[in-house]
């Protein structure tokens, strides 16, 4: 297969044979030599095909700058990187933003794999990858960017996706596959936030009102139902994927999804498609979901409590620059962070704890040092089984409050007091303790 920028070389290459003074001889001489580096930096480590329990993760770094990170890394020992957004910045360079071509594009990814780290760790390392704005090619760009089929064509030719592949002929780059045996399977399944999404709802309020409230993105949520961040396709794609057994599923997002009060690029915009996520993972009996971000150029942990399950969001991002601001930003989620320096995450499992798989949660920095490290078991992200409503119907039910999320036959959902005054409904199918 011809690496992703041999034709771009090659093109520049007659360019200059035909303008040059050099002789043919050392142009080709020169074209072959390159050939032969490029075809050598075109190869990457294939995917495990057995049993992971460490997973290391990143997201933001300036291929024009230099990256030791990397280093560090490989010193994790992870069994599989996931590339989650922002490989490469290929529509700013640290001044405007700019519409990128094939050609810039090819040389910001040749940039990315001349890093000597890098080009060292991707002979060492499987990767998978998705997307965000930058790599994407548009600063916040979605749906409407007109350029996305070639983007989407430069990115998958140089994370070597073959040409034959599925993800080569469905829109979007979402991508999933499980590793290990029953028991032990760990789902990755990476999302494409880009391809579908529609545009932000602006923020009216002025910079310094935004401030005085804690935000610091320029959008409010979104509020139109026709709004969407996955689209169509690929929610239905997603509704199959967490129907896979699996014992541990890593959502992964480019941007965030539990944290959404910052009015940035979050799943926060588009508040309808955030809920209508963790009403899937709970319609489908997903287990073992764990949400995995970045985007922010700063690292935590993040909780949230809904339909009495608790989901975790590791975020990670900036491989080679932070921001405090984003950090500072309020997040009443957050368990753990925020870490403002270079950093990737790491997942790891421990298979063999008792009573259940242990999983560590951390982020890591350029010196190795861990930044935060937090513990769950798996069992405590399995979905909690819903109590059945049975008749005889409950007559009496005592004024005590312990919110329950009821169910009712019509598919809609309604908070009660209490188990027995929701079932005392005869409406009423099941409930979950908890408000709705």
């Amino acid at each position: 297969m011809l690496p992703f920028f041999l034709t771009a070389l090659s093109r520049s290459l007659a360019w200059a044979m035909i303008h040059s003074r050099k002789s043919l001889s050392v142009l080709t001489a020169f074209l072959l030599l390159i050939v032969v580096q490029v075809h050598a930096l075109d190869k990457w480590q294939p995917l495990p095909d057995g049993e992971i329990s460490r997973i290391a993760f990143g997201s933001c770094a300036k291929q024009w700058e230099a990256q030791p990170i990397w280093n560090t890394v490989a010193d994790a020992k992870p069994d599989l990187f996931l590339f989650i957004g922002d490989a490469i910045y290929g529509d700013w360079h640290g001044d405007r933003p700019f519409t990128p071509t094939r050609q810039s594009l090819t040389t910001d990814w040749s940039k990315l794999a001349a890093i000597p780290q890098f080009s060292a760790i991707r002979k060492q390392l499987p990767f998978m990858a998705t997307w965000d704005n930058h790599d994407y090619g548009s600063h916040n760009g979605g749906a409407d960017f007109e350029l996305k089929e070639m983007t989407k064509e430069v990115f998958l030719d140089f994370f070597g996706e073959p040409k034959n592949s599925e993800r080569r002929k469905t829109p979007g780059i979402y991508d999933a596959k499980t590793f290990g045996p029953a028991g032990r399977r760990v789902q990755i399944i990476l999302l494409d936030t880009r391809w579908f999404r529609s545009p932000f709802k602006k923020d009216q309020r002025s910079a310094e009102q935004r401030k005085a409230i804690g935000k610091v993105g320029n959008y409010v949520g979104n509020t139109d139902n026709n709004t969407t961040i996955l689209g169509e396709t690929q929610w239905q794609w997603l509704a199959e994927q967490l129907r896979h057994p699996a014992e541990l599923r890593l959502i992964v997002s480019s941007t965030q999804i539990i944290p959404d009060q910052k009015g940035m690029d979050e799943w926060g915009a588009f508040p309808h498609e955030r809920l209508r996520l963790f009403e899937l993972i709970r319609s489908t009996g997903a287990e073992g979901v764990l949400l995995v971000s970045g985007n922010v150029h700063f690292a935590e942990l993040s909780r949230l409590e809904s339909g009495n399950r608790d989901f975790y969001e590791l975020t990670s991002s900036g491989m080679t620059h932070n921001d405090e601001r984003y950090a500072n930003a309020a997040n009443p989620h957050r368990v753990k962070g925020p870490v403002v320096e270079h950093n990737f995450g790491l997942v790891e499992i421990d298979w063999d704890a008792k009573p259940s798989p242990l999983i560590k949660l951390k982020a890591i920095g350029t010196d190795g040092d861990t930044g935060f490290e937090h513990e769950i078991s798996l069992s405590s992200l399995q979905q909690a089984k819903p109590t059945k409503c049975t008749d005889p119907r409950p007559q009496l039910c005592t004024m005590d409050y312990r919110p329950v999320c009821a169910k009712k036959s019509d598919g809609t959902q309604k908070t009660y007091a209490n188990g027995c005054g929701a079932c005392s409904d005869p409406e009423v199918l099941e409930y979950l303790a908890g408000e709705c």
